[in-house]
């Protein structure tokens, strides 16, 4: 496969929208992502950032509008290995599984080996390249239950990586994270972007961490209310949130 150049759309959305029953839950939106851009998603409950991420990801399909993957149609984009997805919350679900750090990474090949066929050397090799990435080798064949929630945020950033996609997407990554794991975690995020030249988007509630980490922020709610630069973000955010939110803008630079 051709590697995108620079500069060009990873994921471009025109005029999309999307209806639940009656409820209009995006309206016309139209969102560029280009490649190598390290973009933080914003904005309340209920204002449709995890609907645009579950367009993104192919779950869902607009009731109008385009979506499109590197350059090609969602209806046509087959190649669903070049994306790398962290699901929400798995910090709490996953202690009880009863597996090693390497079978979690491990399944992270599903996708491209098939589940039942056995992983050959070179898909261990790079099972322990994922797990070394995200400076985990010394818990490769500890149960996952043994580790702490930013440990275990880390293995699953390994297990989306272990695919190599050029994109990953992740959902509210830091949700059960303690402080200290949240800074470290953007820091390992920012440097595995530039290793391997990987473009991100991340949604979270958490505006003042995250807007200190990506480049470029948009704010959801319903319509995109502002796509920008993380600089221009960071001069405006209580005027561009006051007018998203209201009153309810406190609530954001909160913890819920």
């Amino acid at each position: 496969m051709e590697r995108i150049t620079k500069g060009e759309a990873v994921v471009k959305l025109t005029d999309v929208s999307f209806q639940y029953e009656e409820k209009m839950v995006l309206d016309q939106v139209a969102f560029t992502l280009e490649r190598g851009d390290f973009v933080g998603i914003v904005g309340p409950n209920g204002s449709g950032k995890s609907t645009l991420m579950k367009l993104i990801l192919g779950l869902l399909s607009p009731t109008k509008g385009t979506v499109e993957l590197f350059g090609q149609p969602l209806s046509k984009f087959r190649d669903w290995s070049r994306i790398g997805y962290v699901a929400q919350q798995v910090a709490h679900g996953a202690g009880g599984f009863p597996a090693t750090v390497r079978e979690v990474v491990a399944s992270g090949l599903v996708a491209k080996v098939g589940l039942f066929r056995r992983l050959k050397a070179h898909h261990h090799e790079k099972v322990r390249d994922a797990v070394e990435r995200v400076g985990l080798t010394a818990k490769l064949d500890q149960r996952i239950g043994s580790l702490s929630g930013g440990q275990l945020q880390r293995v699953f950033i390994a297990r989306a990586l272990v695919a190599e996609p050029e994109l990953l997407i992740l959902d509210e990554p830091t949700v059960g994270v303690d402080q200290e794991s949240i800074e470290q975690f953007y820091s390992l995020l920012r440097s595995l972007k530039e290793e391997n030249g990987l473009t991100m988007m991340i949604v979270s509630h958490d505006v003042g961490v995250m807007t200190q980490w990506v480049n470029k922020v948009a704010c959801v709610q319903k319509k995109i209310h502002f796509h920008g630069t993380a600089h221009e973000f960071a001069h405006n955010h209580e005027q561009i949130l006051t007018q998203m939110y209201g009153d309810s803008v406190k609530l954001l630079s909160h913890h819920h």
